[in-house]
């Protein structure tokens, strides 16, 4: 009886010594990693313990706290970048950090040729195949007065207070107990001529003229720019906002709003800046 309890204590001790070692394996560690990356944010990676289902994501610098032990399958995934998966091991847990590279996620597409309404690339051959129908306008529907002038708010008021003539007059024939007579009438036109006696006219006038002038003048700085302008006339860049309205104030000026091309009014502008310069006393 004592030969049979001296064997089983060696045989216990090796038992409880062995479940030991394997309950030191399953030590749960708080692990601390990083995800780096060459190009893309490492931010919201979401990193996953596939043996406890236990997941984190990494903040704006990558990095990521999860609890693992020993033999744990970490998955790490996001949209720009390649699945990894890494196993832990001892190393990894005797320095309790992990540092992880992903790989850029590049999508190849295969090559798309987008060729809308069927066209070749040709513009020659494109033009004579596709049929450009004319553009919609007031006068292609046949609009009423489609074809008069849009006229300015200024305008406007200028044709209501300068509307019809100042005296209407004529004769009028009629009958009185059977007997013909002849009568003669006036019809003054009232609201016309107390806006012309106001100066209401006038003014409207002006303000019409004024109106074309400043719209011909920002036409003509569209069509050279005040910097050509003042490099070519030599006139200094500051006066040529003057030199302008010089021109404006001629009294030749209003044929240049007919001109047919930019050369003319060109033409005109260069011979006005020598009579502009004489004037104002400006030197090249």
């Amino acid at each position: 009886m004592k030969i049979r309890l001296r064997l089983l204590t060696p045989i216990l001790i090796l038992f409880f010594s062995v479940s030991h070692s394997g309950f030191g394996q399953e030590k749960i560690v708080n692990l601390t990693g990083k995800v780096q990356s060459l190009s893309n944010d490492v931010s919201d990676v979401l990193v996953i313990n596939l043996t406890t289902k236990k997941t984190t994501i990494t903040n704006n610098e990558g990095i990521f706290s999860l609890e693992v032990k020993l033999n744990d399958s970490i998955q790490f995934t996001a949209v720009q970048y390649l699945t990894k998966k890494i196993m832990v091991t001892n190393t990894i847990l005797n320095t309790n950090m992990m540092l992880i590279h992903l790989v850029d996620n590049i999508v190849k597409l295969d090559e798309v040729t987008v060729m809308p309404y069927n066209l070749t690339g040709n513009v020659d051959l494109d033009m004579k195949r596709i049929e450009v129908k004319p553009i919609t306008t007031a006068s292609s529907l046949k609009l009423p007065n489609s074809n008069v002038p849009v006229m300015t708010h200024t305008e406007r008021l200028l044709l209501e207070a300068d509307r019809g003539k100042f005296v209407k007059g004529g004769v009028q024939l009629d009958t009185l107990f059977f007997f013909p007579i002849v009568g003669l009438y006036i019809d003054i036109n009232v609201h016309k001529t107390l806006n012309y006696i106001s100066g209401r006219t006038k003014t409207l006038k002006d303000m019409v003229s004024r109106d074309k002038n400043i719209k011909m003048e920002n036409e003509i700085i569209q069509m050279f720019s005040k910097k050509n302008i003042s490099e070519e006339s030599g006139i200094p860049l500051e006066h040529i906002d003057g030199f302008l309205t010089f021109c404006l104030s001629q009294k030749d000026f209003a044929h240049v709003s007919n001109m047919a091309n930019s050369f003319e009014v060109w033409e005109y502008l260069m011979n006005k800046s020598d009579e502009f310069k004489e004037a104002n006393s400006f030197k090249e």
